[in-house]
């Protein structure tokens, strides 16, 4: 069993409520000491509605209690102690799933985090990408009008070159 506040393993002696909850000894005072509200339902608890229990009762403190109590009674007693245990197991099992749960949040929202700055890395590095090849655009832009002018010039060059030869051979011939 364990304590229904602090979740630690329960050893000796516990406290129990009339609400259904147990309590190691130092959660049970601070409740009372604080405001004696009940930190799993809320019901409101006092001293009276509040009872010492031992977790571990020995054979001999069993017998003794057991003792000339009538079969219908011992087990509606078993009925109400297996309930009880079932009970301050499902508490358990949800306190480790909330446990779980906040765990797992945790981990959604580092994960979120570093998904958003990896893909704000992303956008810068594409940002820059972007602009690269929009400058290499630009240059290839610039590269193809000298080029073409280089042609053109190259044309023009090529023309005079061959008027140059064609009076060049008609001198000769004159000649």
């Amino acid at each position: 069993m364990k304590c229904n506040a602090c979740w630690r393993e329960l050893d000796g002696r516990a406290v129990t409520t009339t609400c259904g909850h147990l309590f190691c000894p130092e959660d049970a005072n601070k409740i009372i000491s604080n405001d004696a509200a009940c930190p799993i339902c809320d019901q409101v608890l006092s001293k009276s509605l509040m009872k010492p229990v031992d977790i571990n009762p020995n054979d001999e403190w069993i017998n003794m209690v057991m003792a000339g109590i009538s079969p219908q009674i011992l087990m509606k007693s078993a009925y109400r102690s297996v309930m009880f245990y079932i009970g301050q197991k499902d508490l358990e099992m949800q306190a480790k799933m909330n446990n779980i749960v906040g765990q797992c949040r945790q981990k959604c929202v580092a994960m979120q985090q570093k998904f958003t700055e990896k893909m704000e890395q992303i956008h810068t590095a594409y940002q820059k990408m972007a602009k690269r090849c929009q400058m290499m655009e630009q240059e290839l832009e610039s590269l193809s009008k000298d080029k073409q002018e280089l042609q053109e010039k190259f044309s023009e060059k090529s023309r005079q070159k061959r008027k140059l030869e064609e009076m060049y051979d008609q001198l000769k011939t004159r000649i």
